[in-house]
């Protein structure tokens, strides 16, 4: 497992979480050379897997982006610097990597997107830009520079480039250079430049789920939408009925606004919980295999509680929690189930339940792939 060392959690939420940048050297050792190139490249031909390279230098150079999954062929193709390979979701096929996630449970779990890793040359790296995300960048191989600039946001002028979001312009406040072990904090929004000035250079990125507000609106109101009826419609009174034919006065603005009404305030919240717990766990990957092709039923749980007290459970990879007080969200799906319920399945543990909901929670969720029983 990988331990983060060399790091004040609390200072950090404190005085730099979504604030600013943070480099922090050699607190992450353990990591060093995890994975390799070759490994990478061998993910990236995995049609599975999302991968790409993009190859460019400078500013306002030819910055292009060849999406995967990639051929052997490429591989062999391509020139001695200034490109690089990248390979999103290295949390869903590398365990070494995927335990990485632990060292970051001072932050909300349900927050994490996925670890997304960058194999470069000399040179390589994907230009000038910012990201909508907080992330953190672990160097893993190689030494990589970074330049620090400005602050950014949706106003900011980018360059005339389908392929690749680069910045029309880069204002340099500071640079980095990261060596393997070394991790470098950048807020969301944080302009930043990285390019590997050795060989063989790999940096993790481990990325924050940082949803918009359209998104979460746009979610919250097709959970409102659901909740209407077909049946209700609209209806005249008398007022509505206005002398000329083709006016809408202000009875029938009025009883527009009293179906709205219906949508009272509470409502709303309680979509809004709904709504963004289903939103923040939605998997960005699908369609693995858990390997496990058992069928449960109740009865055959109900089983292993007679036996056991407590039942160890496991995540699938691509497995997403988070819970409230009244709900647990697994990969966009809401259960109304206690909060101990699930506290029990978020710590991969299970005690005796008699709840027929969460009995058939937890039926679920077994043959969705998305949680095992533990050996």
């Amino acid at each position: 497992m990988a331990i983060l060392s060399n790091f004040d959690r609390e200072n950090f939420i404190k005085h730099h979480w979504q604030q600013q940048s943070l480099f922090v050297p050699q607190c992450f050792l353990a990591l060093t050379h995890c994975i390799t190139g070759d490994d990478l490249a061998g993910l990236a031909c995995d049609e599975s897997v999302e991968s790409r390279i993009i190859r460019g230098a400078g500013l306002h150079g030819d910055w292009s982006c060849q999406q995967g999954p990639l051929s052997e062929d490429v591989f062999t193709t391509l020139p001695e610097q200034d490109w690089t390979l990248l390979v999103q979701g290295l949390d869903q096929w590398d365990e070494t990597c995927r335990n990485i996630l632990e060292a970051f449970d001072f932050l909300p779990r349900w927050r994490l997107e996925d670890i997304m890793a960058s194999f470069a040359p000399m040179g390589g790296g994907v230009g000038p830009h910012f990201d909508y995300y907080d992330v953190f960048l672990i160097q893993v191989s190689g030494t990589r520079e970074w330049q620090l600039g400005q602050r950014c946001n949706e106003q900011t002028p980018l360059q005339d480039n389908t392929q690749v979001k680069l910045l029309a312009q880069f204002d340099t406040a500071s640079t980095i250079n990261a060596q393997p072990g070394d991790m470098l904090y950048i807020p969301a929004g944080v302009a930043h430049w990285g390019s590997a000035i050795t060989e063989d250079c790999i940096t993790l990125s481990v990325g924050f789920r940082a949803p918009s507000e359209k998104e979460i609106i746009t979610e919250v109101l097709d959970d409102l939408v659901e909740q209407l009826s077909e049946q209700r419609r609209y209806q005249d009174t008398p007022a509505a009925i206005d002398p000329h034919p083709y006016k809408m006065n202000a009875a029938v603005h009025e009883n527009i606004k009293n179906i709205a009404s219906t949508l009272t305030p509470e409502i709303i919240e309680q979509s809004l919980h709904q709504a963004f717990g289903r939103l923040v766990t939605q998997p960005r990957y699908s369609g693995f295999d858990s390997g496990d092709e058992k069928v449960w039923d109740i009865e055959e749980i109900n089983a292993l509680f007679a036996k056991y007290d407590l039942i160890n459970l496991q995540h699938a990879p691509h497995a997403r929690f988070a819970f409230t007080q009244t709900h647990l969200f697994v990969n966009g799906d809401s259960f109304e189930v206690a909060e101990r319920f699930s506290r029990q399945l978020c710590d991969q543990h299970i005690r005796l339940t008699t709840n027929a909901t969460e009995l058939a929670s937890l039926c679920y969720l077994l043959n969705e792939g998305l949680i095992i029983f533990a050996e």
